[in-house]
């Protein structure tokens, strides 16, 4: 699981690091919680400036909170890949004697498109 968080994580980073780096969108976090005196739980989350703000739940065991964390990544890669395919479509709709045309947003969007179907 830990290959595939890894796998995943390096393909959302390189998604929001198109234009420039937003180094928030780039850090997944599992953190483990000793309180009270009682056993310890693992928490995942994600605290980011295009990816959704994300905190798990409490889990028991490490393997929970990975799989949570993977969940966490995969959508954000799914809501990506709608946002991107929805705009590619409207820029490729759009003339470039337009006045909202800008040049090389096909190029773009088509570049993020490519690099979320990696997933």
């Amino acid at each position: 699981m830990q290959q595939e968080i890894v796998r995943l994580s390096n393909i959302w980073m390189r998604f929001v690091g198109v234009d420039h780096h937003k180094d928030r969108d780039c850090h997944w976090y599992i953190q483990k919680y000793y309180s009270y005196g009682e056993n310890p739980y693992y928490i995942a989350w994600h605290h980011g400036y295009i990816g959704d703000d994300f905190e798990g739940s409490k889990c028991v065991t490490l393997e929970e909170a990975e799989e949570e964390l993977l969940n966490a990544i995969k959508f954000q890669i799914h809501k990506a890949k709608k946002w991107v395919s929805r705009n590619l479509e409207e820029a490729k709709s759009i003339s470039p004697d337009d006045e909202f045309y800008f040049m090389g947003s096909v190029e773009e969007y088509e570049r993020m498109i490519n690099i979320l179907n990696e997933a």
